[in-house]
């Protein structure tokens, strides 16, 4: 008999007895089969891999576009590759283009200030001559046709030494570049300037005894304008400077003939619009004694003239020629201006005269002899009229035509 007062086959309320203590429930599977099935580690898989459901045969058209959308997103990959790497050479294309556009222009304009600097001296000597221009306005440059005797030959030798210097050609030149417009007034190199201790003298020798600086003085004293820059060409250069250019259109009003000082050969020009070489210019500017009267009024036409055929031929170049053009003739001009302000009115004026409106004349030049600057001819005072004159010029109008010989100071 079992003991602990059970019933047969178990404990009072227990499974019912068996071999192992608990009798198997039909249609259960003896011993660790008999476990109920349970989720987790319990359930009817514990200790056991569940059974792998077999996956249904996929159809042929699911497996094509399967296989199509592979195809495509491997293109779009290797698209995206391809423009990833497209994309950094055009990169670096441009950055080497940046670079060496960059490094051109930086010995570009490293070139040209070396070739119009007056050296260090000089340019320090006219910035402080001159008074800067407000942005945007308009403002004056005095240009300055410096010479050696006329006929001597020894122009060149002159120019460097500085000796015996006269600045016969001085036009001061109102620069409109907001409204493209630059007014060229001469300067009779006959006007009366006094110094700063009085004396009276012809102010193209101001030139003589101060250089530029004392030219900027004396016109800007005559004229009562402020001047901004400044800018000098030896007649001896000017030859160059036209033949670099290959020549610049002129309208010669009359024959003019001329023998070379250096070369002994007569240079002769016919009437009419022609084409003049660096020689003939050279001719052009000098000839006075041809004219019976008004001898330097006409050579002062004659220098504006070839001054704004010049400006033409370099502002009529294509814009991508022109910085080498001006770097071309560079050398020949010494001038207080930078590669960014000349680059800035070229592009600014670009197209020469057919773009642009150019008024021109002359200051007073009516004269006589004048007894106290030692019986030199010179123009008389005329402070009214170049007022009447500067009036006009400053306001932006045409000065040609303005009549300021009645307000002449007659000894």
């Amino acid at each position: 008999m079992p003991q602990g007062g059970g019933q047969p086959g178990g404990a009072r309320g227990g499974r019912p007895g068996g071999p192992y203590g608990a009798q198997a429930r039909p249609g259960q599977a003896r011993g660790n089969q008999a476990a109920r099935p349970r989720g987790g580690a319990g359930g009817a898989y514990a200790g056991q891999r569940p059974p792998r459901a077999s996956a249904a045969p996929a159809p042929v058209q699911s497996r094509a576009n399967a296989q199509r959308a592979y195809v495509a997103v491997a293109r779009k990959r290797r698209r995206a590759r391809l423009l990833k790497r497209v994309g950094l050479t055009a990169l670096a294309v441009v950055l080497v283009c940046v670079f060496a556009v960059g490094a051109y222009g930086l010995w570009f304009s490293h070139q040209l200030d070396s070739a119009l600097s007056m050296g260090t001296e000089q340019d320090i000597a006219v910035s402080d001559a001159l008074t800067p221009a407000e942005m945007g306005q308009p403002f004056y440059v005095l240009v300055l046709g410096s010479d050696s005797r006329e006929g001597s030959g020894t122009s060149d030798k002159a120019a460097e030494s500085g000796d015996n210097q006269r600045s016969d050609v001085m036009i001061l030149m109102r620069v409109d570049a907001a409204n493209k417009q630059i007014t060229m007034v001469t300067v009779p190199r006959d006007t009366p300037y006094r110094t700063s201790d009085g004396q009276l003298m012809k102010i193209n020798e101001a030139y003589n005894i101060g250089g530029a600086p004392e030219s900027i003085k004396a016109v800007s004293q005559l004229t009562g304008v402020s001047i901004s820059h400044y800018a000098e060409v030896h007649f001896s250069e000017l030859q160059d400077i036209v033949d670099k250019l290959g020549g610049v259109e002129v309208n010669v009003d009359i024959e003019l003939s001329y023998q070379d000082a250096l070369t002994g050969e007569t240079v002769t020009l016919e009437p009419g619009t022609q084409v003049l070489n660096g020689q003939q210019a050279q001719l052009f500017a000098r000839a006075r004694h041809e004219y019976q009267v008004d001898q330097d009024e006409h050579r002062q036409d004659n220098v504006r003239q070839l001054a704004l055929a010049i400006m033409n031929k370099v502002l009529s170049e294509p814009v991508y020629q022109m910085p080498n053009t001006i770097l071309s003739v560079a050398g020949f001009v010494g001038t207080d201006m930078r590669t960014a302000d000349i680059i800035s009115l070229a592009m600014a004026f670009a197209g020469g005269s057919g773009s642009m409106t150019v008024y021109s004349t002359s200051g007073p030049s009516k004269g006589d002899y004048n007894e106290e600057a030692g019986g030199l001819w010179m123009c008389y005072e005329n402070p009214e009229g170049w007022a009447t004159i500067m009036k006009s010029v400053d306001a932006g109008e045409n000065p040609k035509g303005i009549d300021v010989d009645s307000t002449a100071i007659i000894p």
